[in-house]
C-alpha cells in the first residue's frame, strides 16, 4: 500500500527497510520522550517482523508506513495508525522522524495524509494522538494537522525516574467537513 503527498511517499515497510527502522527506533532523540532505555535488538527485530506481517492482512487494524522523500527516495521516518475502538470508529496515530530531517514539515505532511486516508478510506470517526507533555515538536505536529487539544492525562508516563503527563489531541470527521 502506498500514499503519496506533495513531497513524500508513505508505503508499507519491506524487509530491506530494517536498517533504517533499527536506526530510527534506537536513536536517542527519537525515543527521548518514549523510553528511558534503547529497545533490545531482538525486540526490534520481532516488532519489525510483525510490521511486515501486518502489511499482508486484510482488513487491517494497523498501518505502519515508512516515510520516504519523494525526490530522493530516502527514508525520513515512519507513521503509524491503529484502530483503538471499533464501536466508535476511533483510531490513534503516531510518528517518528529521523532527527536529521526535523524542521522540514515531514511529520505534519505525513500525519495529514494519514488523517485523510483514515477519514476517506477507513471511515474513521475520530483520530487521536498523544505525546509526552514536554514534547513540543509532536504537539506542533498535532496542531498543524488541525487537531484539537482535549487536555492532559496527568502522571501516565514514568520516564527517567519521574512521572509525566501525556497531551491528548483529536480530530473528528465532522471537523474535516466544516473546512
Amino acid at each position: 500500500m502506498e500514499i503519496r503527498t506533495e513531497r513524500l511517499i508513505l508505503r508499507d515497510f519491506i524487509p530491506n527497510d530494517i536498517n533504517f527502522y533499527m536506526e530510527l527506533e534506537t536513536h536517542f532523540d527519537c525515543i527521548e520522550y518514549e523510553s528511558e532505555t534503547v529497545p533490545e535488538e531482538v525486540t526490534l527485530i520481532n516488532n519489525f517482523d510483525q510490521i511486515i506481517e501486518l502489511s499482508g492482512t486484510d482488513p487491517r487494524d494497523k498501518y505502519c508506513f515508512i516515510i520516504l522523500n519523494k525526490e530522493t527516495n530516502e527514508p525520513v521516518g515512519r507513521v503509524v495508525l491503529w484502530k483503538i475502538d471499533e464501536s466508535i470508529r476511533e483510531w490513534e496515530m503516531g510518528w517518528f522522524i529521523h532527527p536529521i530531517y526535523w524542521k522540514n514539515g515531514y511529520a505534519s505532511e505525513a500525519a495529514k495524509a494519514m488523517i485523510q486516508f483514515a477519514f476517506e478510506t477507513l471511515s474513521a470517526h475520530r483520530i487521536q494522538s498523544l505525546c509526552h507533555e514536554h514534547n513540543q515538536r509532536s504537539e506542533r505536529v498535532m496542531i498543524n494537522c488541525g487537531m484539537y487539544k482535549e487536555g492532559i492525562l496527568r502522571s501516565v508516563r514514568y520516564l527517567n525516574h519521574h512521572w509525566a503527563g501525556s497531551l491528548i489531541y483529536s480530530i473528528l470527521d465532522s471537523d474535516i467537513k466544516k473546512r
